[in-house]
């Protein structure tokens, strides 16, 4: 790709260093892992700096690391803004309304709350403590940088109605034992159990299997009813735990498929990735490209459109 000037060039340089969905270079590793470093780093000084005797010995330190750290988040943001035309996603190409896209976007919002506490501090718009809540949100920068959360995120979509299903159970189960609880114990003890939605308090304790002890049915039906809503709860949120354990694995393990079969692509040749996009599959019934991502997988898709030759296969 030729770039007409060299701030074209330099932009389409840092749009690679910036956009998630490209490969991770180790100019890539060491920025995400200096920035990280640097989010620890200021979140650990809010939290040290609500320590009196710390905040007195060392405020010159944890003042200006806050607005180092300040400084470069700025020009983050704005630079992530700048570049956001040359992502693979078409959305942003427009250099109006692209980037006004993405600064709708959620991580651009969360970048853009890693600046406001500075703002809201020159203008005076905030107290220290709504100052100190917004500067520990800075740790919402870490999603970009965590596998983990990408991985929870994929979880969260391709089970959401699954997910959904099993939050309506809950609530569900809340309502219909808080309700029941307030019918059996209102009687008995009115000050506890004074409303069904207080009563429905009673039935999230019990549900979770927390017992916080504060609302104790005292009646032997009351008791009874706490006991079943308590198995309930059991199974309900081992169901729930495991729909997302199962979901999980199962988003890991197509992770390292793709991780593998880029690194077969990057021995292979760049031509397997380019010119062997076919939609058939081999003959051992397995696809050549990859239903997730749409990667193709370069063995496979030679197999499919050479016949059942592979490449090892004619030399």
């Amino acid at each position: 790709m030729l770039f007409s000037t060299p701030k074209l060039r330099w932009r389409h340089n840092l749009a690679i260093l910036f956009e998630d969905l490209e490969p991770r270079s180790r100019a890539t590793q060491v920025f995400n892992a200096c920035l990280a470093a640097l989010i620890v780093a200021n979140v650990a000084s809010v939290l040290l700096e609500s320590v009196e005797t710390l905040r007195e010995d060392f405020g010159a330190f944890f003042f200006w690391l806050e607005h180092a750290s300040t400084a470069v988040f700025a020009v983050e943001y704005v630079l992530r803004v700048w570049v956001c035309v040359d992502y693979h996603e078409a959305a942003y190409r427009d250099p109006l309304w692209g980037r006004l896209r993405y600064m709708r976007s959620f991580f651009a919002l969360v970048d853009l709350v890693a600046v406001l506490p500075a703002v809201l501090g020159i203008l005076g718009a905030a107290d220290l403590r709504v100052l100190r809540l917004l500067r520990l949100l800075r740790m919402l920068k870490l999603v970009r940088h965590s596998t983990t959360f990408w991985l929870l995120g994929a979880v969260l979509r391709e089970e959401a109605q699954s997910i959904a299903s099993l939050l309506f159970i809950l609530l569900l189960t809340v309502t219909v034992s808080g309700a029941l609880m307030y019918m059996l114990e209102a009687d008995k003890q009115p000050d506890v159990f004074s409303s069904v939605p207080v009563a429905m308090w009673w039935a999230v304790e019990t549900l979770t299997t927390v017992g916080y002890g504060d609302m104790v049915p005292a009646t032997a039906i009351g008791r009874l009813l706490g006991g079943v809503v308590s198995i309930i709860g059991i199974g309900t949120l081992a169901l729930f735990s495991g729909l997302i354990t199962v979901c999980f694995l199962d988003q890991l393990r197509l992770q390292r498929e793709k991780t593998a079969a880029v690194a077969v692509a990057a021995n292979v040749g760049p031509e397997a990735n380019d010119g062997w996009r076919a939609e058939a599959a081999s003959d051992d019934g397995m696809p050549a490209v990859c239903p997730h991502c749409g990667f193709a997988f370069p063995q496979r898709a030679r197999t499919a459109a050479g016949g059942g030759r592979t490449e090892t296969e004619t030399g």
